[in-house]
């Protein structure tokens, strides 16, 4: 357990040293949260609070990609370039403890800008249609989105190595699965191809889960919580978190 924690306070302090990656992990989703109701001239007033709140989610939700796909491979690939994992190799750490400690670092990052996103929100005026069992279900499908977004970037950390082009592939994913999964365009203006995407990939249909349960359907367009959509979304996660340890423990854990 003193593994576990030592790394994730040591992915923690590089990530409050790096103004930079600070900078653009949380700017990018408080500006479009405090942007984007300004370009809402024909919403009613009965609705822009919803509208505000589904907003929030989907903006926890990209901060979230963001230091899943982008924060974490850009520091695997540091550390690899610095050489630390041939260091730590001939070291008694155990490779599950050092990957937990960096996840669960990247995942208290997200806590931290989730909460600060959810107060901006709310100031904005934002509302949420919040009860204790609804709180325990967003919980869940906020675990998944964090689940695939580190998997992804596993991934990203496993096949490119380095720390710029790790970052700004992981950067290039999210914006690209925020456009195609309906975060930045409606869901009944995508494609029907987009929609089928949305409603499969895990991130983009954890989302809409939570909107529904805080929000309603006439703000996402459709109903997803069906027991086919939650069973994808689930082992989908699964499959790719899982995918990304088994890269990571071969290509990053290596002697060479």
């Amino acid at each position: 357990m003193s593994q576990i924690m030592a790394i994730i306070n040591k992915s923690l302090k590089e990530f409050l040293r790096d103004k930079v990656v600070l900078f653009f992990t949380f700017a990018l989703p408080i500006f479009f949260l405090t942007v984007m109701p300004l370009m809402w001239g024909n919403v009613t007033n009965g609705m822009i609070a919803k509208f505000k709140g589904s907003l929030t989610i989907g903006m926890i939700t990209l901060l979230i990609m963001t230091t899943g796909q982008a924060d974490l491979p850009g520091s695997i690939a540091s550390d690899r370039e610095r050489g630390l994992y041939l260091k730590i190799a001939s070291m008694p750490i155990k490779p599950w403890k050092e990957v937990l400690g960096r996840i669960f670092g990247i995942w208290v990052l997200s806590l931290i800008g989730s909460i600060l996103l959810l107060l901006i929100g709310i100031l904005y005026g934002a509302k949420f249609n919040l009860g204790f069992i609804i709180g325990l279900e967003c919980m869940g499908f906020c675990f998944l989105i964090a689940l695939t977004s580190t998997g992804i970037g596993l991934i990203i950390a496993s096949l490119i190595k380095g720390e710029s082009a790790a970052t700004h592939a992981g950067v290039a994913i999210t914006l690209l699965i925020g456009f195609l999964g309906g975060f930045f365009i409606p869901y009944l203006m995508l494609p029907i191809f987009l929609q089928t995407f949305a409603r499969i990939f895990p991130i983009s249909s954890a989302t809409a889960l939570i909107i529904l349960l805080l929000e309603g359907e006439e703000i996402i367009g459709y109903n997803p919580l069906s027991f086919v959509q939650i069973s994808f979304t689930i082992v989908i996660s699964f499959l790719l978190f899982l995918l990304g340890l088994i890269l990571y423990s071969k290509f990053c854990w290596t002697k060479r």
